[in-house]
């Protein structure tokens, strides 16, 4: 324990002397700015991960993933990084009314499918202050523009992300086109659906379970959605097989399974695919409200989604609380990797992110506002504090890094003892 805060005393050191344009800075992943440096110790001990916790000791594959780069530790910490950004809003939480909060915006939450387009995963889906959607995604677009020496394109990415996030609280109705780069995503679809069944059958067969085991668990939800689909046939739902995927990495030990179920006729090639995936309670998750039930998860998606997954629902199992969908037979996450390939294909994604959050922010059950004038004073909430939300972002990407920093150094293969010769 000594040693980590010794390391995390020089990683902080360095990060806060470093400043864009030094010699240092070339060699460091550093914040756009210097941060005090007991500010930044308090936010990197609150995103700190310890690497001999159980789940992690038990499971070296995904340390190894985080070792990575700052970006998967951070897809990792997000309930941490939510607790540090309310922290920092704490004075003037009461101006933000609650919206529905995707609650673990990023840059690779941006997938492409049959379907649609935009911001998927809400295991995190709440009613909460739209400042954690906005600072969350700004931390994202500034490691992305980071990790592919893009100097200043994440300030200018999340420009371009609040100026859609604007647009669309000014107007509702407002369409944007697709970024460029995802007609290049769309542009590889097989849109073959045994190919997408094999794919999945792969990783069924990684970790199997009876499916038997699930399918006690699941008669109500089977019930329900059967009851919601006029002319689907009884057996529609029935498990043939069951296992348990590898996926995610902010989700990577959450527990959750895939179903392979009969489909529309008993021929195996319009079988069907459904995930399910424990919805963790939100009891530790700072401003945003504890009060909510599983049920928040089908709710987020049906409203801030462009294009939700068919079969949206809920079961019990084991006395846990699962969040159940169908997969498409397209389906694309873009990453930084393999995507992002210029700055505007940053820029156009944040913008396309902007107006979906605005959008669906202020978005109530029926389709209209939560409240009259909700969406004037999203936007008066926002440019007012526009200066706190950018200074936040920096802050924590500063925290990100140096937090990371140290999860590296404390996970690094121990050096040969031999001498050399």
């Amino acid at each position: 324990m000594d040693n980590q805060k010794s390391t995390l005393a020089v990683l902080v050191g360095l990060l806060a002397l470093a400043v864009p344009g030094s010699p240092s800075a070339a060699r460091q992943p550093v914040p756009p700015r210097a941060v005090a440096s007991s500010d930044l110790r308090a936010v990197v001990e609150g995103l700190r991960v310890s690497p001999h916790a159980p789940e992690l000791e038990a499971s070296p594959a995904l340390v190894g993933r985080l070792r990575e780069t700052p970006r998967s530790y951070f897809r990792f910490v997000s309930r941490r990084f939510t607790r540090a950004v309310c922290a920092r809003f704490r004075g003037v939480r009461p101006g933000f009314p609650d919206v529905n909060l995707h609650g673990d915006s990023h840059l690779e939450q941006y997938a492409v499918t049959s379907l649609g387009r935009g911001l998927i995963d809400f295991d995190e889906s709440a009613r909460g202050p739209s400042f954690i959607d906005l600072v969350r995604f700004g931390v994202s677009l500034e490691l992305a523009a980071r990790e592919k020496d893009w100097a200043g394109e994440g300030r200018r990415a999340f420009s371009a992300f609040l100026g859609g996030y604007r647009q669309a609280l000014k107007d509702p109705d407002i369409n944007s086109a697709a970024p460029p780069v995802v007609t290049r995503a769309r542009s590889l679809f097989a849109l073959d659906h045994r190919l997408a069944l094999r794919r999945a059958e792969i990783m069924i067969d990684a970790d199997p379970v009876p499916a038997s085991e699930i399918e006690a668990s699941s008669r109500d939800y089977f019930t329900q959605m059967l009851a919601g689909w006029p002319g689907m046939p009884a057996s529609f739902f029935s498990i043939k097989k069951a296992g348990r995927p590898t996926l995610g990495i902010g989700s990577a030990l959450d527990e959750k399974y895939l179903l392979r179920i009969e489909g529309w006729s008993n021929e195996a090639d319009d079988d069907q695919i459904l995930e399910a995936k424990l919805v963790r309670p939100l009891s530790d998750v700072g401003c945003v409200r504890a009060d909510q039930g599983p049920e928040r998860v089908p709710l987020g998606m049906a409203l801030i989604a462009s294009a939700p997954f068919p079969f949206s629902g809920l079961f019990t199992h084991h006395g846990r609380t699962f969040w159940v969908h169908g997969w498409t037979d397209d389906y694309m996450e873009l990453s930084i990797d393999s995507w992002f390939t210029s700055p505007q294909d940053m820029r156009q994604v944040a913008y396309d992110v902007g107006i979906q959050l605005g959008w669906a922010h202020p978005k109530a059950v029926a389709g209209k506002d939560f409240r009259p004038g909700l969406r004037g004073i999203l936007l008066e909430a926002t440019c007012k504090n526009e200066g706190r939300i950018r200074k936040t972002i920096d802050d924590l990407t500063a925290g990100t890094l140096a937090a990371w920093m140290v999860f590296r150094e404390a996970t690094a293969p121990p050096r040969s003892s031999r001498a050399f010769r």
